[in-house]
């Protein structure tokens, strides 16, 4: 038997089951700092990544098992976005270099309106200075293009949820890499035949995933509907865009 340090209830067992603290306590150590840092802080752990490794070894797979049920050895998928776009937001401005999102907000108000005049759109500003959160609000954007273009598969709207955050936090990280070698390419003699080769390889990496978590499809049934997924994206996002400029400028 044990008794709980934090209500004093006595258990058997790895945890309390009153109150559901851990059975094992450790000292106040460096071990204990590093373990919490990892742990509580960033929340960092094997799950975070397994999830990498996973994406870019068999991703259609595993997250047909996340939405399957086997959950133990995946990171969340919504904090994994969140804490990669974090990431990434915080070191494109660290090297001086915008994302694709925020080169396409700033182009769109830089355009003068119709007396001339550049207008201050607030909702615009908030979300090229909160690219994580801006990543987060995409994905059920991303998630209707996706069940609209797989319509036919068994799986539900709030499933492509699911299979899009991970999706999202794939990109990112082939973002947070390019960004360095853009960086270095780029020093001092910009090259945008870099950018189209990014897309290229998202596009790829999309197709493999989709073919692998659409399994029952053929190989040109995959690639088309992946074609008109990305179609749809850009229209939704597109649309989106317009209605948010439209309504940042009228209460501007």
């Amino acid at each position: 038997m044990v008794t709980c340090k934090n209500c004093h209830h006595r258990f058997e067992g790895n945890f309390c089951n009153t109150c559901g603290q851990s059975a094992h306590t450790h000292d106040i150590n460096l071990h204990y700092i590093i373990h919490e840092i990892q742990h509580g802080v960033i929340h960092v752990d094997r799950g975070f990544f397994f999830t990498i490794k996973e994406l870019f070894t068999r991703p259609g797979e595993s997250i047909r098992d996340y939405i399957g049920g086997k959950r133990v050895d995946h990171f969340k998928p919504l904090a994994f976005v969140l804490i990669l776009s974090t990431i990434y937001a915080f070191l494109s401005h660290s090297l001086n270099d915008n994302s694709f999102l925020e080169d396409f907000m700033l182009g769109f108000k830089s355009v003068p309106d119709s007396k001339g005049e550049k207008t201050s759109y607030v909702a615009v500003n908030w979300l090229i200075t909160h690219y994580a959160y801006t990543s987060l609000l995409l994905i059920p954007i991303y998630s209707l293009a996706s069940y609209l273009a797989f319509i036919k598969s068994k799986y539900n709207y709030f499933q492509h949820l699911v299979l899009n955050a991970f999706l999202s936090g794939q990109a990112t990280l082939v973002h947070i890499v390019y960004l360095f070698i853009t960086y270095l390419i780029n020093k001092n003699n910009p090259n945008y035949a870099l950018d189209y080769i990014e897309i290229l390889i998202g596009f790829l990496l999309t197709l493999w995933t989709y073919s692998q978590f659409f399994n029952g499809l053929k190989t040109w049934q995959t690639v088309a509907l992946t074609v008109l997924n990305y179609m749809l994206n850009v229209v939704f996002v597109a649309v989106c865009f317009m209605i948010l400029f439209f309504l940042s400028k009228l209460f501007s």
